[in-house]
């Protein structure tokens, strides 16, 4: 079975990480969510992020709340230069508005959908510090749920260089 099961260190910049929260907050201040995802390469168990990706997306204000999304084109030229750099997808990011959870959007329609995937929210629009322990982290179970990683998980599995 192919996934991220296996993988059991994930080593992220600070740069990269800090790249994503600017995203974040950029979007958040003109009070939407937006959405980064965290590419790179697998050695044995552990996966090394080398690219903070920022996808061209599209947001919607609905009267359920915030959304984003990012059209079949952008994800098809995505997979097109992730194949083309030898790279996958492990993680993604976003921003929720107030509070960090996985909403059922978030369940339902997931870029990152590989067994063992990172789903992370940042509550309040990323104006917190820049830190994954602000943030609520879920990988993708065998069953497609998505668990929630306790804090000592979290510590356990990402490494910021």
């Amino acid at each position: 079975m192919k996934g991220y099961f296996h993988i059991n260190s994930i080593e992220l910049s600070q740069e990269n990480l800090e790249k994503a929260y600017k995203f974040l907050r950029y979007a958040g201040n003109k009070g939407i969510e937006g959405i980064c995802l965290f590419a790179g390469q697998m050695e044995e168990t552990t996966f090394f992020i080398k690219e903070t990706i920022i996808p061209s997306q599209k947001v919607y204000i609905l009267e359920q709340g915030l959304m984003y999304a990012v059209e079949s084109d952008v994800l098809h030229n995505l997979n097109v230069w992730l194949y083309e750099n030898n790279m996958q997808l492990i993680a993604q990011i976003h921003s929720h508005p107030g509070e960090a959870y996985h909403s059922l959007a978030d369940d339902r329609y997931p870029i990152v959908d590989s067994y063992g995937g990172i789903s992370i929210v940042v509550p309040d629009f990323a104006s917190g510090e820049v830190s994954l322990l602000n943030t609520a982290i879920y990988r993708l179970s065998l069953n497609k749920t998505w668990d929630k990683l306790s804090r000592q998980e979290v510590k356990s599995l990402f490494k910021i260089k």
